[in-house]
């Protein structure tokens, strides 16, 4: 027999997995969970019914009626169903045209009584119904009118919220006990207490006797600084302490019948199985029905949500099926399906008895306890939630053991708010009657059982108990025994992450001794409930606009960040939730920090990365970049992503939603920049539009999606332009060996040439052979470019002097080994006072630095006092070279 697995079915017919639970429940579906598997199955006979069934859905049969046609099993039932929900339907229908008849009448009224006002309405209805008494048609009345309305009203819906606790103040006059709205308004704005906004659950208004009333919230300060008592001295109006609880919420428009609304609201909670109106003992509500004013979809109608207080009832458990009892279930498999969350060891210093018990802390820490009756009890003062663990290792004392008269002498029980569970339970004085038994409540719904004869304890001697109140099990163990365990009881289909934390409350009774040697309490894993299948509400969410919500600027260059992809990133690895990975990692990881650049042909860019992207096919560059910190990445050359702009706008699209911003190396017509490296943060018009952020700015620009994606791309350089999107996390490295890494492999960097550029000691020594050798005599003033021909070189050795000191530092900290750390910063340091510091003989005192000019380059004396500088510079990377050479060689 074919089996399918649940998340196949869920995915295949659209359902979620909660409705699918909820057809088991009622009994039109059944599943099986084979021993070896964690996932439920469905055979082909229950997939044939849940077809049928989901075709009797969408035709609107009720689940009290298809569960009649499965019951009788004949086509009769069937075909009364379906004659149900026509005559349901004819019923509509003729609702319908009762009211359009109605409808009909009132507007020959109109005409005939030449009605132009609508002011004058209600006087018309007078008349019209005075008429229509007199006449054949005495069933149209404001009473049948009332009928149909509320015939033909569509379903109600209602949420229920919790309104938390708050102190507010009211426009109730606390001198004449009346409600003063415009006053009471005068005096918010005089003191400056801001008014609630729509739909922020703060301001508030009911009908109190005869009295509207204004209730709004006190913002925190005030609330804190000053309590009710004390503001009411000051303030005119009932200040009070508002105790909130739960409320049921439906919405409509301030120009419908409210008085409607409340009433098909309180019909509502008539039949419903978890709610009731919270009447209390005088029979009117707990509060007035609260008003609230929200935000509105169409302009000129006002919208308001109405409260009416509610409480829950207590579940019918009988309305619930059956749980289902294993056997030969090990606890190692239980423990692994219900996972300890936190764990809480029970302070018994810090225990409270309650109604005196007999209870002491030993001189070894162990506690003593006598109950005597089962009234007399320690609270542990540990809270949690459902589902929960407790561990308690006990020993029960055999000669003070005696079964007088209760139930539960003997036993060792605990509660967890309204449940109990006992272990060694109901033991008469008569021996035959003793039970030894495990009983308990079942969480939420607090239905008893009990299973006798597997509860007794060994005596005298210390045991382990564990109760398990899980999600997947629920279990008690003793010395390691699986005692008792259960399966799919009602409580694991309830979303227990709505239950209150409550206290563990341990307990005995009888004059029997229990030493506790320890007692620990344990929140328990719980799963996420998710209310649709998967992708089920993909094209209802698709924005037209979206915006990365923490933008902010990639890089500062006043405190030396001048490349700029390391400020994107840094900025990316933020987004993903990494602090450590900051400008300063990257900075040393590409190499920008420590290493000179120089071209030997045209200008490529400030730094390494725009080098060695600039060579055609090298963009495994920057995915070798994250390697390094363990994420996936993949870069998208333009070449491609021209191919089929839609696909990767939409992943783009993909990412910005996901709160993720995608890197670009810039080719396009951008009215606004010239620029590389930079991350797209958003998108508007479904793409059309993008939004990107580069070097300084603070704010995102914005460039058509035509107008980056050019169709006439041409890229004669081989520059390699394109798109950089950042994947999973796929390694967690060690951040000191990340940095010991990059040190390590410095010197190949410091040597690196090929035929177009070179790096570090090349890059100072070829750069100053050709300001030497009279490059610059060639030069016309109109073709001299100040920053792409030398000041780019400068900003470059300017930026790594000091810029690199705190990574060194930084991998100085993580691998203390690395004790020559220092001297490669002392290096740098030297480069740093070559460049501005070097009493007169600097770069800059030379006229070789930023304050470059075309007659200087061109001077011989001077031309060669610059490149001598230069090969100073050339000398310290040397040394930089070897002092990590030396480290590796004797490791």
């Amino acid at each position: 027999m074919d089996f399918i697995k649940i998340t196949e079915v869920t995915e295949k017919f659209g359902v979620s997995s909660r409705t699918l639970r909820y057809y088991e429940q009622v009994g039109l579906l059944k599943s099986e969970r084979p021993s070896f598997e964690k996932y439920r199955y469905y055979d082909c006979e229950n997939i044939n019914r849940l077809q049928q069934i989901l075709v009797l859905r969408k035709m609107q049969i009720p689940i009290r009626d298809i569960l009649r046609i499965y019951e009788y099993q004949d086509m009769e039932t069937l075909v009364q169903s379906f004659v149900n929900r026509m005559e349901s339907i004819d019923s509509e229908i003729n609702t319908l045209s009762q009211l359009k008849s109605y409808v009909n009448d009132f507007m020959k009224a109109m005409n005939e009584h030449g009605i132009t006002q609508i002011s004058a309405l209600p006087l018309l209805y007078e008349k019209v119904e005075e008429e229509l008494l007199s006449a054949p048609k005495q069933d149209l009345t404001m009473e049948k009118l009332n009928t149909l309305s509320e015939r033909l009203a569509k379903p109600l819906n209602m949420d229920i919220v919790a309104l938390p606790p708050m102190l507010v103040i009211t426009s109730i006059k606390t001198d004449n006990g009346r409600s003063e709205i415009e006053s009471f308004w005068d005096w918010l704005s005089a003191n400056q207490i801001p008014f609630g906004k729509p739909g922020s659950r703060t301001l508030f208004e009911y009908q109190s006797s005869e009295d509207i009333v204004l209730m709004q919230k006190l913002p925190e300060q005030i609330a804190n600084m000053k309590g009710a008592d004390s503001l009411s001295e000051e303030c005119p109006f009932e200040c009070r302490e508002f105790s909130g609880g739960l409320f049921a919420v439906s919405s409509a428009y301030a120009d419908e019948d409210l008085r409607a609304l409340q009433h098909r609201m309180l019909q509502g909670f008539d039949d419903n199985p978890g709610y009731e109106i919270d009447f209390l003992h005088s029979g009117s509500p707990r509060h007035e029905t609260l008003i609230e004013a929200v935000f509105s979809p169409e302009n000129n109608r006002e919208r308001i949500n109405l409260y009416l207080p509610v409480r829950q009832r207590k579940p019918n458990f009988t309305d619930y099926p059956e749980f289902e009892t294993t056997e030969n279930t090990s606890l190692d498999e239980i423990e692994k399906a219900n996972t300890i969350l936190r764990e809480y060891t029970v302070d018994f210093h810090k225990i409270t008895p309650v109604y005196h018990p007999h209870f002491q802390v030993l001189e070894n820490g162990e506690a003593e306890f006598i109950a005597w009756i089962s009234q007399r009890k320690l609270d542990t003062n540990v809270a949690v939630r459902l589902p929960f663990r407790v561990d308690i290792e006990f020993f029960a004392e055999e000669k003070s053991e005696e079964y007088l008269w209760g139930t539960t002498e003997g036993s060792l029980w605990f509660s967890h708010g309204s449940c109990t569970y006992t272990i060694n339970a109901e033991n008469y004085a008569d021996n035959a009657l003793k039970q030894h038994a495990i009983a308990f409540q079942q969480p939420v719904l607090e239905n008893e059982y009990s299973y006798p004869k597997i509860g007794d304890i060994p005596h005298d001697r210390y045991n382990r108990l564990t109760w398990i109140v899980g999600e997947k099990h629920f279990a008690v163990v003793l010395n390691s025994q699986v005692r008792f365990c259960g399966v799919n009881f009602p409580y694991m289909n309830m979303n227990l992450n709505l239950q209150a934390p409550q206290s563990i409350i341990i307990g005995t009774n009888g004059q029997g001794k229990k030493l506790f040697r320890s007692i620990k309490v344990s929140q328990l894993k719980t799963a996420p409930k998710t209310n649709t299948t998967q992708g089920a509400l993909q094209m209802n969410v698709k924005q037209s606009n979206n915006t990365l919500p923490n933008l902010r600027q990639i890089v500062h260059g006043e405190y030396g960040q001048n490349y700029w992809f390391n400020g994107c990133a840094a900025y990316v690895m933020e987004c993903l939730g990494e602090q450590d990975y900051d400008y300063w990692l990257f900075a040393g990881l590409t190499g920008e920090n420590f290493v000179q650049v120089y071209s030997k042909d045209h200008f490529r860019g400030d730094g390494v990365m725009d080098y060695r992207m600039s060579e055609p096919g090298n963009h495994t560059v920057v995915e070798e970049i994250f390697t390094k910190i363990g994420y996936a990445s993949t870069f998208v050359p333009l070449v491609q992503i021209l191919k089929n702009k839609e696909l990767y706008i939409q992943s783009l699209i993909s990412y910005i939603d996901r709160s993720i911003p995608v890197i670009l190396n810039d080719y396009g017509k951008n009215p606004h920049n010239r620029f590389g490296f930079g991350v797209l943060v958003g998108y508007e018009d479904y793409g059309k539009t993008l939004l990107y952020m580069c070097g300084g700015g603070k704010e995102p620009d914005r460039i058509s999606a035509a107008d980056l994606l050019t169709d006439d791309y041409q890229n004669e350089t081989g520059h390699c332009h394109g798109w950089l999107f950042i994947g999973e996390k796929q390694e967690n490295r060690a951040l000191g060996e990340i940095c010991r890494e990059r040190i390590l492999s410095l010197p190949q960097m410091l040597g690196y040439e090929n035929r177009h550029y070179c790096f570090g000691v090349k890059a100072f020594r070829i750069w100053a052979d050709q300001i030497d050798g009279g490059y610059f005599e060639r030069v016309k003033i109109g073709e001299f470019n100040n920053w792409d021909m030398h000041t780019v070189y400068v900003c470059c050795l300017a930026t790594n002097s000091g810029g690199c000191k705190g990574f060194l530092e930084k991998a100085l900290e993580l691998n203390p080994d690395m004790t020559f750390i220092n001297d490669v910063i002392a290096l740098y340091a030297k480069t740093g006072r070559y460049w501005n510091n070097d009493n007169g003989t600097d770069l800059e005192a030379l006229g070789g630095g930023f304050n470059v000019t075309l007659d200087v380059l061109q001077d011989e004396f001077m031309r060669k006092r610059i490149a001598h500088k230069l090969r100073d510079f050339a000398d310290c990377m040397d040394q930089v070279v070897t002092v990590i050479e030396r480290f590796n060689a004797e490791k």
